[in-house]
């Protein structure tokens, strides 16, 4: 059965033949490794402009990065730390630093931090968590903030992984983290490319227009399946 999804590498590799074909100067020393930066680029500058309308964003933007593993903090043994924690309190932090996500209209782009079984957590700036245990009905409540690009969690009860959903600038760097049921990375080149379908087109020609000076390109095929039908 075809797959339906549109990838990476499918939109790379497109990409690379238009340029091929177009026998402009120095194609062959274009690397994919250059036209990965460029859809990033432009992804997250068609999301960005989306976004901005005020539309509630679209499922198709959104990765997930499930069960990452949380360190304990020890702030007693921190000489640094003016910080302190209620009786019974944890502190957390993710032991990979976030990819950084695309703003939402002066919030970020995270649309889910919680447990994996779906508790969430609300995220806070980072001064606020210190005033958190003076608040009279939600001093217990689970908050998290987001320092040196690590989610730090302070929780009432012990916590072992976190579950994220988010818009990220750069799809490729969730690669990083590691599905501990299947033990693949939650994304690589061939994994489908957080972008609704609709979008590639405009994509592909900003990319040939803008960085490589190709106009009046044909839309070509942006399906996994093998096969040279245009969308």
């Amino acid at each position: 059965m075809a797959v339906t999804f549109v990838t990476l590498n499918t939109i790379t590799t497109d990409l690379l033949n238009i340029i091929r074909g177009s026998n402009i100067s120095g194609s062959e020393s274009i690397s994919k490794r250059q036209l990965e930066a460029w859809v990033h680029e432009y992804r997250a500058l068609l999301l960005k402009q989306d976004i901005d309308k005020g539309k509630y964003p679209n499922p198709d933007y959104i990765q997930v990065i499930s069960h990452i593993k949380l360190e304990k903090i020890d702030l007693a043994g921190d000489a640094t730390s003016t910080d302190s924690l209620l009786t019974d309190e944890y502190i957390y932090r993710t032991s990979l630093t976030i990819p950084k996500t695309i703003d939402l209209n002066y919030k970020s782009g995270f649309m889910f931090i919680g447990s994996p079984t779906g508790d969430e957590i609300q995220l806070v700036p980072e001064g606020r968590q210190t005033w958190q245990q003076y608040r009279k009905y939600t001093s217990t409540q689970p908050i998290c903030f987001l320092k040196d690009n690590r989610i730090y969690v302070r929780n009432n009860e012990p916590l072992e992984y976190l579950t994220i959903r988010g818009i990220f600038e750069v799809p490729s760097e969730v690669g990083r983290f590691v599905n501990a049921k299947t033990d693949q990375p939650y994304f690589n080149e061939d994994s489908k490319y957080p972008i609704p379908i609709n979008m590639i087109p405009v994509l592909k020609e900003m990319i040939l227009t803008n960085e490589l000076k190709i106009e009046s390109v044909t839309p070509s095929d942006t399906t996994n399946d093998s096969s040279d039908n245009p969308i």
